[in-house]
């Protein structure tokens, strides 16, 4: 019966202290935020239909890093909004007699976290990701292109998120 009771304790002391499971936002008034809505973002790559995928790996990437509940960008809290600015192949990794045995997708993200509520934009962040297949095997590349996609997504997040959080993303004052 202790064993029970002390397996309860232990489960019930997070919740009471104010443990939370991700990240969460605190806004400019010190409210915490609840909701964030991802925009689709822009895209002006040559690669068509790359926003959507990136639209599906961010909102996977907010469900796992962040305690803000995903939302309609017109009904949330935050709103998580930018575009892809460049996503391009090239030649990766090299032998020593200069042969070329990797090829590297290259990614760049520009995105802004907007508060809804007052239009502010609370954070700004560009990422770029680079990664790499080996050309030895054919078909490679829609892996390769959702792995680059899915680690922008990740960084998005979590750069914009936590330095909310942190009071590191805030845009410099004019």
């Amino acid at each position: 019966m202790t064993r029970i009771a002390l397996a309860l304790m232990i489960a019930l002391v997070p919740a009471g202290c104010g443990y939370r499971a991700g990240l969460g936002a605190r806004l400019d008034d010190g409210s915490l935020a609840d909701t964030i809505g991802i925009e689709i973002f822009g895209n002006e790559s040559q690669l068509p239909n790359l926003e959507r995928d990136l639209h599906e790996a961010t909102s996977l990437s907010a469900r796992r890093y962040l305690d803000l509940v995903l939302a309609s960008p017109e009904h949330a809290d935050l709103v998580l909004r930018g575009s892809i600015k460049q996503f391009r192949r090239a030649e990766g990794a090299r032998t020593a007699d200069n042969r070329t045995v990797e090829t590297s997708n290259i990614v760049t993200v520009q995105a802004s976290l907007i508060d809804r509520s007052t239009g502010a934009v609370v954070g700004t962040t560009s990422v770029t990701t680079v990664v790499g297949t080996p050309i030895d095997v054919p078909g490679r590349e829609p892996e390769t292109r959702e792995r680059a996609i899915a680690i922008a997504a990740d960084r998005l997040v979590l750069e914009l998120v936590a330095g909310l959080e942190y009071g590191v993303t805030r845009p410099e004052a004019p």
